[in-house]
């Protein structure tokens, strides 16, 4: 009997080792790992205690290439997922890889090989025990996307700030890019000079991120925004043909940017001016290269070049 408590409490010993020793491995460990790890005991003793956790729930069974591997659960997860079936396990570690991402129910059904009523039931239960959610994307409308209960969607499936409910949000966007514009047309112009304009060489225009922290400080949007939203507004302006991109000429003749791989060219940061509304353009009013959406990539070879420039002909020949 004695003998019998001793074994008993030798397994139970041996078990906590393992699983303490994968929760410290959150990529998972494998059978060498533990033969290391754990040199006092045989390894078909140390693989035993892996088989009885794997039933208790408290390791879990993983596949990356050819090798085995097991992940430690921990209490909080185990504690989740303590009532659920095998196949609703299955189902709910599917829906938890896909992060933020969501995942469809036809990608469950390849992913799972369940029949359709059986993932129909498991998903109907995970929801019912506020495990799992599900979502729209504005993608795929017509789809119905699942993910974690406490995981909120990316960018990609709600589609970021300029998107409510599913429902693009027009009022919100002309009311930023109007006061983008506002913006950008105070520092366009001088101020003692309403009428005038600055010099060619001037290079004090807005880029992106001076807009972005004209938004973000002065509290005109209650959604967070980032640099990269306010570009989407400012390419708006751009096509609208209320603003005129200029490229940073100097910043790519000096050589700035640097790290870049031989072949490449850095991202352009482009400064932005506001256009004056007028009836009748001028081609004086500026050099089609100031504005040129390719600067970056003209030359004296190749497909873009001054000489195969219409725009250009065009200015010469007013």
């Amino acid at each position: 009997m004695a003998d019998a408590l001793d074994r008993e409490e030798q397994a139970a010993l041996m078990d906590r080792e393992i699983y303490e020793l994968a929760l410290q491995q959150p990529d998972g460990l494998d059978a060498d790992f533990l033969k290391v790890a754990l040199p006092n005991y045989p390894l078909e003793v140390a693989v035993n205690g892996v088989n009885r956790l794997l039933k208790a729930g408290r390791l879990e069974l993983m596949q990356v290439g050819t090798r085995i591997l097991y992940r430690g659960v921990h209490a909080g997860e185990f504690e989740r997922m303590a009532g659920l079936t095998g196949d609703e396990r299955l189902v709910y570690k599917h829906i938890e890889n896909s992060g933020n991402e969501g995942i469809w129910v036809r990608t469950l059904k390849q992913k799972t090989n369940l029949l359709q009523g059986v993932i129909t039931r498991c998903l109907k239960g995970l929801e019912q025990k506020a495990l799992i959610k599900s979502i729209k994307s504005v993608k795929h409308p017509t789809r119905k996307l699942y993910m974690m209960i406490d995981i909120s969607p990316s960018s990609d499936i709600t589609g970021g700030p300029w998107y409510t409910d599913q429902e693009m949000d027009t009022d919100f966007i002309e009311q930023l890019a109007s006061q983008c514009y506002k913006f950008i047309y105070l520092q366009s112009y001088p101020r003692a000079m309403p009428r005038g304009v600055y010099s060619a060489n001037h290079m004090a225009y807005p880029k992106s991120s001076v807009v972005h922290r004209h938004i973000s400080t002065n509290g005109i949007s209650t959604v967070a925004l980032s640099v990269e939203h306010i570009e989407e507004l400012l390419t708006m302006l751009v096509y609208d043909g209320k603003i005129e991109r200029i490229a940073p000429a100097f910043e790519v003749d000096m050589g700035r940017g640097g790290g870049q791989s031989l072949g490449t060219k850095p991202k352009t940061d482009w400064m932005y001016r506001a256009l004056r509304v007028s009836n009748m353009d001028s081609p004086f009013t500026d050099i089609p290269c100031g504005r040129c959406p390719v600067y970056d990539q003209c030359g004296d070879t190749g497909a873009i070049t001054p000489a195969k420039c219409e725009y250009l002909k065009t200015w010469l020949s007013f």
